[in-house]
């Protein structure tokens, strides 16, 4: 029987969708015929854990102190590795973030764990886990089963649809005399500037409509704007609009950019090339719209729309709209 450690990632109180879809990963496995306890930590949660957001059982461990509340590099690092120990945890699963990302090396080197970066996870039917990863822009894709006595899991987005999800009790314990002794670190993080707005994060939106060099450009993207709006999504770009200057880069989605794994996702004006497609290979409906009919994006479409962007997405932003009931 496995023992398994979840880090669950909160930012400003609010615990990440990534993180959520990890441990429910991790509830279905089990469902499935993977023998594991699952456990979770969750730094600077200082107000708890929401009930009823976790599917399946499970203790989860709260270090409530406020030295975690902001991501601090070694802090939470030598915080999860001290988990690992005390937990007994054979297996630590991680988010596939920004965070999760700069994060796993620094628990890998402390504990001595191999590290399966930017993966999915699966049971066979003998009920052993194996990771699946891909390399070379996507275009390879590898079974892994590591061999070290401890391994860290790094997750790509993928959205367990809750029909699939059991009910259960997750109980929370505080972590008592998580805190260093003072002085240990020196805190990187100094300050937060927050930009102005109430733009989604792409990879916690349901819906995400991107663009790409197909767009036209700035105006295009407008357009992509309108009907995210309408639909409650969030706007995504290729790498080619980013390199453009057309939109930020924490809109790039792909091999270079970030994995998304929306219930719905609109490529407006992206040709589909294995980089990018690397970043949605965890959406759920894809509908492509693009002027080339012979556009590799096609090929991994459940719906596809030839025709030019800017005649075709105002078109899908009223047919929204009227759907909607609104104006």
């Amino acid at each position: 029987m496995m023992n398994v450690l979840v880090l669950l990632e909160q930012r400003e109180g609010v615990l990440k969708a990534a993180s959520v879809d990890v441990w429910n990963t991790l509830q279905r496995l089990i469902d499935e015929g993977l023998g594991a306890h699952v456990s979770g930590l969750l730094p600077g949660g200082g107000n708890g854990l929401p009930e009823g957001l976790l599917s399946g059982s499970g203790i989860v461990h709260v270090a409530p102190d406020p030295l975690y509340r902001q991501y601090q590099p070694e802090a939470w690092a030598d915080l999860v590795a001290d988990a690992v120990r005390e937990t007994g945890a054979d297996a630590l699963f991680i988010a596939s973030t920004a965070l999760g990302r700069d994060l796993a090396p620094r628990i890998s080197m402390r504990i001595g764990a191999g590290l399966v970066s930017d993966c999915t996870v699966d049971v066979d039917p003998g009920g052993s886990l194996f990771a699946s990863t891909t390399f070379h822009a996507g275009s390879v894709s590898v079974r892994v089963r590591p061999k070290t006595a401890k391994v860290i899991y790094a997750l790509r987005s993928a959205r367990t649809p809750s029909g699939k999800l059991r009910a259960g009790a997750v109980e929370t314990k505080l972590l008592e005399g998580s805190r260093a002794p003072g002085g240990q670190w020196n805190p990187l993080l100094t300050k937060i500037v927050r930009h102005a707005g109430r733009k989604k994060d792409i990879t916690e939106a349901d819906v995400v409509v991107a663009g790409g060099r197909g767009t036209g450009g700035r105006a295009g993207f407008a357009l992509l704007e309108s009907l995210a709006e309408a639909l409650g999504g969030a706007v995504g770009a290729s790498r080619s609009a980013v390199d453009e200057g057309w939109r930020p880069h924490d809109e790039q989605i792909g091999q270079t950019g970030r994995s998304v794994a929306p219930s719905l996702y609109i490529a407006c004006g992206i040709s589909g090339a294995v980089q990018h497609l690397a970043g949605i290979s965890g959406a759920g409906t894809i509908v492509a719209v693009n002027r080339d009919p012979d556009a590799p994006i096609f090929r991994v479409a459940d719906y596809g729309i030839v025709g030019d962007v800017e005649e075709v997405v105002p078109r899908l932003e009223k047919a929204v709209r009227s759907v909607l009931g609104e104006k």
